[in-house]
């Protein structure tokens, strides 16, 4: 058993309480973009976000005012030094959730996500049934 002195579990502690209290500070810095691979993020967000007044095209594939206008603003939201996930959050908040052209799965989009899957397996029952009794009239004949 090793014991230590007051004076070095002071040290200790006051050691792993800093290091406890710098790591999320650590982790939360981020290198700055430069000018081409700023570019390419905003590109990058441009093409997941919806056009309000298009709303079949990405803000990256849309010509209009407003779209534009939004590039300018994400470009100088990440020049800013703020993220990827800060730049949605604002978008959401300003112009709802869809503006995002594939919403995140959650309670209220659960449906959107599941509802392929239920009518392709819906499908296949329904051919699985049809087989069935086909093979049996083909039995009694």
């Amino acid at each position: 058993m090793i014991f230590m002195t007051r004076r070095t579990l002071v040290r200790t502690a006051a050691l792993e309480t800093g290091m406890m209290l710098a790591a999320p500070l650590l982790a939360a810095e981020t290198k700055p973009l430069t000018g081409a691979e700023l570019q390419k993020e905003a590109v990058s967000i441009s093409k997941v976000l919806r056009c309000p007044v298009s709303p079949n095209l990405t803000l990256y594939d849309s010509e209009s005012a407003i779209a534009n206008e939004l590039k300018g603003v994400i470009y100088e939201k990440l020049r800013a030094g703020e993220t990827r996930e800060q730049i949605f959050d604002f978008m959401v908040a300003r112009y709802g959730e869809q503006i995002r052209y594939e919403p995140d799965m959650n309670a209220g989009t659960a449906a959107l996500w599941a509802a392929p899957w239920v009518a392709l397996g819906a499908c296949g029952l329904f051919l699985a049934a049809r087989m069935r009794r086909k093979g049996a009239k083909a039995d009694r004949a």
